[in-house]
């Protein structure tokens, strides 16, 4: 690029990003006074670090508060409590003249590559869009920048002046990759940026990610439903129900030995070529967050007692790097 993008100052053993009690509550209000009767708790006391130049994923159902944690990292939605330090800097907490130096460092590819580009504005301009906003590049200099990140990610600098519209999903996505590229990012939140394509890109745009990661030292925030997905480009892996991490571990050793029901009911999810006999049985429905007694799995766990119901099960290390927040680990 430009300027080198590699990072050699921070080592894998320092982490780049550290999440600390993370919350997000969102008021309920009832009433003709809109009164606030209680709150959605979308995160509810999220912790996590990651190492630089590593890829940690996050995983769950919809409605799990994945994206929603990603968002108020990104600070794209205010927090309710908690702290994000990137390089030891609370971002939460910043005056927005400072926020906007640090923005340059995390940037976002979104889920839908259809609804994430402006339909009106050429590639070029949209991927300069960024350059503009923080006044990086001008003139011939951007442009000889924008073809080199659509090259990059597998377009043609002869695409720059084509409109969305002209390319395929898989073709959207790498514009919306070029465009998080833009600012030379430190860390990029991937929103699910597979789940909308077809099977046989999703490898593409993820081999992509992989090739991207390695050349330019990026540390990745990989958020997907997929734990298949997820397997594949992750060093660690995180599991979110209701707004908790239930259990974290690295990525090979959650695969082969999931402790919590959860995440052993999300393996099962995943087609083997030879169907298990028995799968862990659950509701097809999760329980709301708004109000949340006990352990927030209750109602769907195969494996819970008496006791579950009396208070939520806090994250524990069961193993070295392994933890999980269920009772009947014990």
């Amino acid at each position: 690029m430009h300027r080198d993008m590699k990072r050699n100052n921070m080592t894998e053993n320092n982490s780049i990003l550290k999440v600390e009690n993370l919350k997000t509550w969102f008021p309920i209000k009832k009433g003709l006074l809109r009164r606030t009767v209680g709150f959605v708790r979308a995160v509810d006391d999220v912790s996590f670090e990651i190492p630089a130049g590593s890829t940690f994923g996050l995983v769950g159902e919809s409605g799990s508060g994945k994206t929603t944690a990603a968002r108020t990292i990104a600070r794209l939605i205010p927090s309710t409590d908690g702290k994000v330090y990137f390089e030891g800097k609370d971002i939460l907490h910043l005056h927005q003249s400072k926020l906007r130096k640090i923005r340059k460092n995390i940037s976002i590819v979104f889920q839908d590559p259809y609804s994430s580009l402006n339909p009106r504005m050429t590639v070029g301009s949209i991927v300069a869009e960024p350059l503009k906003i923080h006044n990086i590049a001008k003139g011939s200099e951007m442009i000889d920048r924008i073809a080199m990140l659509l090259e990059k990610v597998g377009l043609s600098a002869s695409h720059i002046n084509r409109y969305p519209h002209e390319f395929s999903g898989g073709q959207r996505q790498r514009i919306g990759i070029a465009r998080a590229l833009a600012l030379e990012p430190k860390i990029v939140i991937c929103d699910e940026p597979v789940s909308a394509l077809d099977v046989s890109i999703q490898s593409q745009i993820l081999n992509l990610l992989k090739d991207l990661q390695e050349q330019f030292n990026l540390t990745y925030l990989f958020i997907a439903h997929d734990l298949s997905v997820v397997e594949f480009i992750s060093n660690t892996v995180a599991v979110m129900y209701l707004g908790k991490i239930v259990e974290i571990a690295p990525a090979p050793v959650l695969y082969e030995k999931p402790l919590h029901p959860y995440t052993k009911l999300l393996l099962s999810a995943i087609p083997r070529p030879v169907p298990e006999r028995k799968k862990p049985s659950a509701q097809t429905e999760a329980p709301s967050s708004a109000s949340p007694q006990g352990c927030p799995f209750l109602g769907r766990c195969p494996v819970s007692d008496g006791f579950c119901c009396k208070a939520i099960p806090p994250l524990q290390e069961f193993e070295p790097g392994h933890s999980a927040a269920c009772f009947k680990m014990h």
